[in-house]
């Protein structure tokens, strides 16, 4: 029966192609979307994950990284002075609003930590070094924001507000989630150029001595301040579930998924079903020479299962070529390694739902019909 299978599969090469085809666009869609959305919540939390500390406090109530308010950096010392506390270093978030050489005006998202230490800073510095950050107003940017900075380079002198201030490095790997680029600078700039930062800042974050109980330090800085505190890995989860349930990008990549796989289901079930449709008489055949449903049924499934295999394969290699293109590009993508097996199962399940439709067309057809004219 699979030998039938495989000859009535390559015997049209025409219709072969074309499910083929509706396969893998079905697949790339899928990976290029999932892997857009994976490559977006990594991004939204890249700082937090990317940051040595293993405690970070915040304003109470406070949904994710970017959305933290400030308060006065005294605060530090309620978290230095606790038992179980290594150290602790300041960290800002906030926006500059940069004028660029040629006039044009553009917001960027400012992560503000000590050069002293690096904390909080860049994992990856491509040009330039820490030290330079010490000076007032200098700034690093990564290179995925740097096509929004059309001719800037480091060096090049700018205006945040009305203050100045200077690109002295170029990192790597803070690729921006949302449309603003990302600068990092020493906090004290950000308290010198930015409105409503003297002597404030939006995150401590504090390392550990080992052996400390993390739910018991947890505990005592809550009774101690009105911050929320959590560990690297919950405030890193707080972020990205923030980012996948509470704004559209969730819903709008799974409608979009969900369109893929419909188009694929479309395209194999039409033609599986025309080219089942023109070969009635052999499986009527079939039938007269005994062949059971079932073994009918898996000549198709047969067929269905290479279709889906053949695609996928076709699929998943445009998208990992498509991945390698844009891997220095500002959108992340990012496939997790069982992303592969998700769309494995999700292509096969797709083509044997189209091929119901074509066996529900076998099942009702006569032996006795072979020997109409």
């Amino acid at each position: 029966m699979f030998g039938i299978g495989w000859k009535n599969l390559v015997r049209d090469r025409s219709r072969l192609a074309i499910s083929l085809v509706g396969v893998a666009f079905a697949v790339f869609l899928m990976l290029l979307q999932s892997g857009i959305f994976f490559g977006f919540i990594l991004a939204s939390s890249a700082v937090i994950d990317n940051c040595s500390a293993d405690i970070w406090v915040v304003t109470a109530k406070t949904p994710n990284f970017e959305s933290a308010w400030h308060f006065p950096e005294n605060d530090v010392g309620l978290v230095e002075g606790l038992p179980g506390v290594a150290w602790a270093e300041r960290m800002i978030h906030t926006f500059a609003y940069m004028r660029l050489p040629n006039g044009e005006g553009r917001w960027a998202q400012v992560i503000g930590f000590n050069p002293e230490t690096g904390v909080g800073g860049p994992w990856e510095i491509v040009q330039g070094s820490l030290t330079d950050l010490k000076r007032p107003g200098t700034y690093f940017i990564d290179e995925s924001s740097l096509p929004q900075f059309t001719g800037v380079g480091v060096g090049d002198k700018l205006e945040n507000f009305d203050k100045k201030m200077e690109i002295v490095g170029i990192t790597r790997g803070a690729k921006t989630y949302t449309t603003y680029p990302i600068l990092f600078t020493s906090y004290r700039t950000c308290q010198d150029q930015m409105p409503l930062m003297d002597k404030e800042i939006t995150f401590i974050v504090a390392k550990l001595e080992p052996g400390a109980d993390v739910d018991d330090v947890k505990e005592r800085l809550r009774r101690l301040t009105m911050f929320d505190v959590y560990t690297k890995d919950e405030f890193s989860r707080k972020t990205r579930r923030y980012w996948a349930t509470k704004t559209g990008i969730g819903v709008g990549i799974g409608l979009t998924i969900l369109l893929g796989f419909a188009v694929g289901l479309v395209i194999v079930g039409q033609t599986m079903y025309t080219a089942t449709v023109e070969k009635l008489r052999e499986y009527a055949t079939l039938k007269t020479l005994g062949a059971t449903n079932l073994e009918i049924c898996r000549i198709i499934w047969f067929q269905a299962v290479l279709v889906g295999l053949g695609g996928y394969a076709i699929g998943a290699v445009l998208a990992a070529g498509l991945k390698a293109a844009y891997s220095g590009e500002a959108v992340a993508v990012y496939f997790p390694p069982w992303i592969y097996g998700v769309m494995l199962c999700a292509a096969v399940v797709m083509c044997l739902g189209a091929s119901m439709l074509s066996i529900g067309r076998v099942l009702r057809v006569a032996p006795a019909s072979v020997f109409r004219v």
